[in-house]
């Protein structure tokens, strides 16, 4: 074998076919090099917009698909309460009501013929006469008093001297027998009032231009007798019922 080197034309021969085996293989080399960096760019691009593609796709399926209302938790019901039903009769005892007095008792004095704090309201500075029956040597009843069929314990008299008739009088007592029969037989207006029987008639008090209204109010076997002229009052009757009935 020969081990010397090439010289001369050799040498260059040699050397130009080195030369054309060194370009054939690099210039496919260098084509793949140029191709590559386009593909990578295009795969890269292809997968960026799909990806975009699918996130669009994504968000929009998700603003399509109804939103599920939030769960309501629910309170165990109520247990059952024993109730009456309305139309249920009632058992309770009513409550009773007060029973009038059935014994009067009687006023001593013209003052307590009416709670105190009203004496002012009905009678004012009106002189005061006050007759005691049960001592007094004479009788002064009112005329009134015969359809009591009684006697009066116990007058007073609410009077100006001064004055002409204007004046107030009250008769209280105790009824006789058939004292109902006799105000259903007078001429007097009668009603069933506070317990008892009241009548009322008013007639001129002549000469005077005013009028005379007397009243009668008989309860079991106690009567009220009041002789107004020129004297009005406001609910006297039932002020004085209350002093001696209770009510």
């Amino acid at each position: 074998m020969n081990t010397e080197p090439p010289e001369g034309d050799d040498l260059q021969r040699m050397l130009v076919a080195m030369k054309q085996n060194v370009l054939e293989r690099a210039t496919p080399r260098s084509r793949r090099r140029r191709v590559r960096p386009g593909i990578a760019i295009g795969v890269v691009g292809l997968l960026a917009l799909g990806t975009a593609s699918g996130a669009v796709a994504l968000s929009l399926s998700q603003q399509e698909q109804p939103v599920a209302a939030p769960a309501v938790s629910q309170l165990p019901a109520p247990a059952p309460t024993a109730t009456t039903p309305t139309s249920a009769p009632i058992t309770a005892t009513p409550t009773p009501r007060p029973t009038r007095a059935a014994v009067a008792t009687l006023p001593t004095t013209c003052r307590g013929t009416v709670p105190a704090e009203d004496y002012d309201r009905f009678f004012g500075s009106t002189p005061l006469t006050e007759i005691d029956q049960t001592t007094a040597s004479t009788g002064t009843d009112s005329p009134d008093i015969v359809w009591t069929g009684g006697a009066a314990t116990l007058t007073c008299v609410w009077a100006d001297p001064s004055a002409d008739v204007s004046g107030l009088t009250l008769d209280i007592g105790k009824t006789g027998p058939g004292a109902a029969d006799r105000l259903a037989d007078s001429p007097w207006d009668c009603e069933e009032r506070d317990g008892g029987r009241k009548c009322q008639l008013t007639v001129p008090a002549t000469p005077y231009p005013v009028d005379q209204t007397t009243t009668v109010f008989v309860r079991g076997d106690t009567f009220i007798v009041i002789r107004q002229t020129n004297f009005p009052t406001n609910g006297l009757l039932p002020a004085i019922v209350g002093e001696i009935w209770g009510d």
